[in-house]
């Protein structure tokens, strides 16, 4: 059945001990005005922000094959439009499931295993040389080139254009929610966003150029950034890549620990 916020599925055990995993979910019950979401207040959760959004999916472990249909039917009906891809995250235990039962709508080609980490206990790197800060209006361009380079690296599909990088980092400056690593010389060295959603605080948009790797830089900024949160009492967790050894190296170095992946896939009608 649909569902809105107050769902007494937001407060059930097995769903809180995997909330931070699901962080999205949190985000669009709080903060999406057009959020669509379905469960069965016990076994899973459907939930999407609007229309063109990713859909995220949480099932409890194990619930079975009877349920898996019964989600795989709900997306069929409520989740994809007619000619166009629908983005989905979910476990991998329910996307293994469509691909078994052959669900007609999976685009199998598009496939993604991302990495899910939380910090309980912050951890101090390497020192480097620079400090945290937060960045100047006047510094707009060189960031927004830093995200759209960002995202041709990550390039999973759907590159995001120097225009929409340009319009989305203007949009965090005018939120506050950008903190940059400059180095000795006073040069933008690394930065990163972040999101927050009640009691959990997303980072993302983790980058450094390729000529400043390898010296810190990001491990000491993600370090700071985490330590600033956790003394706030938020949760801090990071989405990443399952299989980018370098990043995944320098959240474990500030503390982070790996808690396993979820998969961003596709499905189109």
């Amino acid at each position: 059945m649909r569902i809105d916020k107050n769902s007494k599925i937001y407060e059930n055990d097995i769903y809180i001990r995997e909330k931070n995993n699901f962080y999205f979910i949190e985000f669009i019950r709080i903060n999406a005005p057009e959020m669509l979401a379905y469960s069965d207040e016990e076994n899973y959760i459907i939930a999407r922000g609007g229309r063109g959004y990713p859909a995220w999916i949480w099932t409890a472990d194990g619930i079975g094959e009877t349920k898996m249909r019964e989600v795989s039917e709900i997306i069929s009906e409520c989740y994809l439009t007619e000619g166009q891809k629908s983005k989905f995250t979910a476990k991998k235990e329910f996307y293994d499931y469509l691909k078994q039962e052959k669900y007609p709508y999976l685009n199998q080609e598009d496939y993604f295993e991302m990495g899910t980490l939380e910090c309980k206990e912050v951890k101090a790197p390497k020192k480097c040389d620079g400090s945290i800060d937060r960045p100047k209006n006047g510094e707009l361009n060189v960031l927004a080139k830093y995200l759209f380079k960002s995202n041709q690296e990550m390039n999973r599909g759907e590159l995001v254009s120097e225009e929409k990088a340009y319009e989305d980092v203007k949009t965090m400056l005018e939120t506050e929610t950008l903190f940059i690593w400059r180095n000795i010389a006073g040069k933008i060295v690394s930065m990163l966003n972040y999101q927050i959603a009640g009691k959990q605080v997303k980072l993302g948009h983790v980058y450094t150029p390729q000529e400043e790797r390898c010296k810190g830089y990001a491990a000491n900024l993600v370090y700071y950034v985490t330590k600033h949160f956790l003394e706030q009492q938020l949760e801090p967790l990071l989405y990443t890549d399952y299989h980018y050894k370098a990043s995944n190296k320098a959240y474990q170095n500030a503390g982070y620990v790996d808690t396993g992946i979820l998969i961003n896939f596709t499905c189109c009608r």
